[in-house]
């Protein structure tokens, strides 16, 4: 898709009424900063917004809202998106950005409620809707003796259920409600030292495609720095404490005197258990690392632990307790990283979120534009990764094109993520090898000589697949879509690895490659210590590992996450038996 004319952005917004609100605040704001820029609106269903029964916490909180407006910028369909700050994670996807931060109004909770009820005056076992754990357990905590239960819907939709009588009360942000003019059914606005905020809360963050260097210069017209280190602190404090969206966690910062001072705390659903912390510095970073270790070491990593056990289910084998504890480095990309680690944390590590890599489109999609259209001329279209089933879904879908369109062409899958990715597009593969290799797929792949194959994949990747497909007579047709390239890591991070870790683990060579190289540019001399176990996702993998002088102590059985965590458990499971003995 060619780039936007300089003079015109595309900006988009969810559909609801208050997204549409915020989204037509920041075009005044640009407007009056750039009355030569021609701004539009493009509206999308987020998967937050298709599924309103579902209570949030279930979702798993990690970009329920905020996922489909990414995937529209990468796609290059939009050039802007606004979102309400508290609803983006803080992993950034790929290659976008925040280009502004700004307007925050109110950062507090408010309650809504008939006959002017406040939390100190709402009779007994009053029905109070929220979905935040984070509002739950601080109400909780103050009033056991109401009751909570999940509402769903836009602002607008839970002030409505309340005054119809479906609730008793509700509790939601003062800043949506405000906007929305809303006020006059508001029956207390409740100050912080009562219910804290999310993190990021009243702030409204507009992303934009990292390298779009021109429509960044522009964004720093509306970027209020004073509100965007306040933020950052507040998200940084999340993000210690390895928490997404969903989890019971708040945070509030202000700049005071040109010092930034926080407020953190993370409260147990339940409202039994509540830790608060409080400090300032003048480094955001430093005080939100500051504050996430106090309250760990004050009682939230058992609140924490137990929360995403009850989220992340794990399996009996890995209920026993071996990783409790244990530091563990996530070397993937960023995106795909949170999953692994609230896996990780719900079994008791501690887990060391290190992306090696990052994942970018390559420049040139005009290929990809061909072989769809030419669609009809393949006999299979084989995926290899969920990377390559989005990007091709988005550019398949952009076209015009619906899944069904794919007529009699069939899909095979490397791998249950893969297979997954395509069954979510709405088009479940029609082949998935027993091995979740590309060599078990090309082996097994039903064709015959003469048949054609399209192969979306990385830029850089192994040949076996091609070499194997064409042995069996067939025309493959490779497509590079992406490319991995280094992650820049945080130097904070960098030291917390260099004061000593219990496993690594890894996911591709690529990961081995960039992450070793990484350490050894920033921590010369650095070395694991002989306790630290290194666990790979494949054979591949462990062989760049090796190739690197690293030991490998397991290689996962079974190519997915779940077979990662599982040899991870059993390198440790293995030496608590010898010990044992």
């Amino acid at each position: 898709m060619p780039p936007f004319h300089a003079q015109r952005l595309v900006v988009g917004s969810r559909q609801s009424v208050l997204a549409r609100w915020q989204t037509g605040h920041v075009i005044a704001l640009l407007q009056r900063a750039w009355p030569d820029v021609v701004l539009e609106i493009r509206t999308y269903t987020t998967e937050g917004d298709a599924d309103v029964e579902t209570a949030l916490p279930e979702f798993g909180g990690m970009g329920v809202f905020t996922t489909r407006l990414e995937q529209a910028l990468d796609a290059a369909e939009i050039d802007l998106a606004v979102h309400s700050l508290k609803d983006l994670p803080v992993d950034a996807g790929r290659n976008v950005t925040i280009g502004a931060v700004t307007g925050r109004t109110d950062a507090r909770d408010c309650v809504v409620a008939p006959n002017a009820w406040t939390l100190a005056t709402l009779p007994r076992g009053a029905v109070v809707g929220t979905c935040s754990l984070r509002r739950q357990g601080q109400l909780l905590a103050r009033r056991p003796d109401l009751l909570v239960k999940p509402i769903r819907g836009n602002v607008d939709t839970r002030v409505r259920k309340v005054l119809r009588g479906d609730y008793d009360a509700a509790l939601l942000a003062a800043a949506g409600v405000t906007r929305l003019g809303l006020d006059s059914h508001v029956t207390e606005w409740i100050p912080m030292e009562a219910i804290l905020p999310a993190p990021g809360q009243g702030a409204l963050a507009v992303q934009c495609r990292a390298g779009d260097q021109e429509t960044l210069r522009r964004l720093t017209a509306i970027d209020e720095p004073a509100l965007r280190a306040a933020v950052e602190a507040e998200r940084g404090f999340l993000q210690h404490l390895g928490g997404g969206c969903s989890a019971p966690i708040a945070a509030y910062a202000r700049v005071e005197n040109g010092r930034l001072r926080m407020s953190g705390l993370v409260a147990s659903p339940d409202g039994r258990r509540v830790v608060r912390v409080e400090d300032e510095a003048e480094d955001g970073r430093v005080l939100a690392g500051r504050l996430a270790a106090r309250a760990l070491d004050e009682g939230a990593r058992s609140i924490l632990t137990e929360f995403r056990r009850r989220t992340f289910p794990a399996g009996p084998a890995a209920r026993n307790g071996v990783l409790e504890g244990r530091r563990v480095v996530v070397t993937r990309a960023r995106a795909e990283a949170e999953a692994l680690c609230q896996q990780l944390a719900a079994l008791g590590a501690i887990p060391i979120c290190a992306p090696a890599i990052r994942i970018e489109p390559v420049g040139d999609l005009r290929p990809l534009d061909e072989a769809i259209a030419e669609i009809a001329s393949f006999d299979w279209v084989v995926f290899t990764s969920a990377e390559a089933v989005k990007i091709f879904c988005q550019r398949w879908t952009h076209t015009g094109r619906a899944p069904a369109d794919l007529g009699g062409v069939a899909v095979a899958a490397v791998g249950p993520a893969t297979a997954r990715a395509l069954a979510a597009w709405g088009t479940p593969p029609d082949f998935v090898p027993d091995g979740f290799v590309g060599d078990a797929l090309a082996e097994r792949l039903a064709i015959v000589p003469g048949h054609r194959v399209l192969l979306p994949r990385a830029e850089i990747a192994r040949h076996e697949i091609v070499e194997i497909l064409e042995r069996r007579g067939a025309a493959v047709v490779v497509l590079p879509l992406y490319r991995t390239v280094a992650a820049e890591m945080d130097p904070a991070v960098i030291e917390d690895i260099r004061r000593g870790v219990d496993a690594v683990l890894f996911t591709s060579g690529s990961t081995v490659t960039h992450f070793t190289n990484t350490m050894r540019q920033h921590a010369p001399g650095f070395e694991f210590s002989a306790d630290a176990r290194i666990v790979c996702l494949g054979p591949v993998t462990a062989s760049a590992a090796r190739q690197t002088g690293l030991r490998v102590d397991a290689v996962a059985e079974v190519s997915t996450t779940e077979g990662l965590v599982d040899g991870l458990v059993g390198v440790f499971l293995k030496g608590a038996v010898a010990r044992g003995k």
